[in-house]
């Protein structure tokens, strides 16, 4: 009997199962999921290189800023004590703050933010240009200027009053540029609220005058030879008449006062450079210091490891804070024992308060270095100990340099720049 053979097609499937397609998905997850990471990494760096492109680009328009006008000084950094009279100024202030440590003595990357550095600048080429506004109108020009009074310096408001600067508190590096213009002026009989307006809204170097009833002012404007003396520059206490000593300036040696640099900035800020400033930090070379090595690191006097008695000094020189006692050892911090409070400044000086007929160290003799007479020196008339001021560093700057840290506070990354300028001939 013949056989029978199957009609039947071989079995084909047209889908897939339930298990297949559960596979097929969590596979594609993990796929995606992937991809995602590997996207979010990437865009995460790019936003890094963006915001650190964005800090150097905001720096280096600083820098170039105050390298320019470190290089142009008007006056040699040096102490003038002779009979020369310089023509403008140099002055450092250091601020009670200090480099990676704060108020409450905490390390921190926020650090000095509270140093002041002015001095009178030449321009190389291009005016100085500024605004004036005349006898309290809206209405304002446009002045020019080849030299200008120059101060960069910050501020910074501590919302919750905890003496400590935090990301949320931002601080701002200002540099006021005052056209020293000694033709303009001068600006009489002013009230109070009339100097501040004065000094908000015009950029021209001026000097305040106080009346001996101190019920009005006069204001003048600067020249070079103005600025050589204190008193004249920019937020400086000015001279206040002594009514029991006519002889005496009150305000001697006229600091640099912090709260006129807040009443006396501008309105609208135009002067501010940066933002989101984490340091400022101003330092001087000082050849005393030592280079010490701390577990075979060279370190200096303000990095973490240096020993005031250092085991093994491998090299001399480094650039630090006036107040940190390593710049020029031999200094005497202060010129007089009646500024025990002050802070640490460094200033060219200028001869004429030898000769200008005012008692600076209240000794009850006037000028007593220049009269001519032996008024009790060790050695001739008018010998150097006679002498009623000096400077309170008597060394010339070989160098200056100014650290500039900024925070970027969408990614909290944090970039450093220096400043470094020579001042020893070549």
């Amino acid at each position: 009997m013949p056989s029978i053979q199957s009609q039947h097609r071989p079995f084909s499937r047209r889908g897939l199962t339930l298990i297949e397609i559960m596979i097929a998905l969590t596979m594609t997850l993990i796929v995606l999921g992937a991809m995602m990471q590997a996207f979010q990494y990437a865009s995460g760096q790019m936003q890094l290189g963006r915001a650190t492109m964005e800090l150097a680009n905001r720096l280096r328009s600083a820098e170039e800023l105050l390298r320019s006008d470190l290089s142009h000084l008007t006056v040699e950094p040096r102490p003038y004590t002779e009979t020369t009279n310089p023509n403008g100024y140099f002055e450092i202030v250091d601020g009670a703050m200090r480099d990676k440590t704060n108020a409450a003595g905490i390390n921190s990357y926020l650090g000095d933010v509270d140093d002041v550095i002015a001095m009178t600048v030449r321009s190389d080429g291009q005016f100085f240009r500024g605004r004036h506004i005349p006898d309290n109108t809206t209405s304002s020009k446009i002045i020019e200027s080849s030299i200008a009074e120059v101060i960069w310096y910050t501020t910074f408001v501590d919302r919750n009053s905890d003496q400590l600067i935090e990301l949320t508190e931002s601080v701002k590096v200002h540099r006021r540029v005052l056209l020293i213009r000694p033709d303009m002026g001068p600006w009489e009989d002013l009230t109070s609220a009339e100097v501040t307006f004065l000094m908000q809204n015009n950029d021209i170097s001026c000097r305040i005058v106080q009346d001996g009833n101190n019920d009005s002012y006069d204001v003048y404007s600067n020249s070079l030879d103005d600025l050589a003396l204190r008193k004249n520059r920019f937020c400086h206490q000015w001279y206040k008449y002594d009514d029991a000593n006519p002889s005496i300036d009150a305000n001697w040696p006229n600091f640099l006062d912090r709260s006129l640099i807040s009443t006396f900035k501008p309105v609208e800020g135009n002067d501010i450079v940066l933002t989101d400033v984490a340091s400022f930090d101003v330092r001087v070379y000082s050849p005393d210091v030592s280079l010490i090595l701390d577990a075979e690191i060279p370190v200096a006097p303000t990095d973490p490891g240096f020993s005031e008695v250092p085991a093994t000094q491998i090299s001399a020189g480094d650039f630090v804070d006036l107040v940190s006692g390593d710049f020029l050892r031999s200094n005497t911090r202060f010129a007089s024992p009646q500024w025990p409070t002050a802070e640490p400044f460094y200033d060219t000086w200028t001869p004429v308060y030898e000769s200008d007929g005012f008692d600076q160290n209240e000794d009850g003799l006037i000028d007593e270095g220049t009269n001519g007479l032996d008024n009790g020196g060790p050695l001739a008339p008018d010998d150097d100990s006679e002498r009623e001021t000096r400077p309170p560093y008597p060394y010339p700057i070989r160098g200056v340099k100014v650290s500039l840290r900024l925070i970027e506070k969408t990614t909290n990354q944090v970039y450093q720049s220096s400043v470094t300028h020579s001042y020893v001939p070549e």
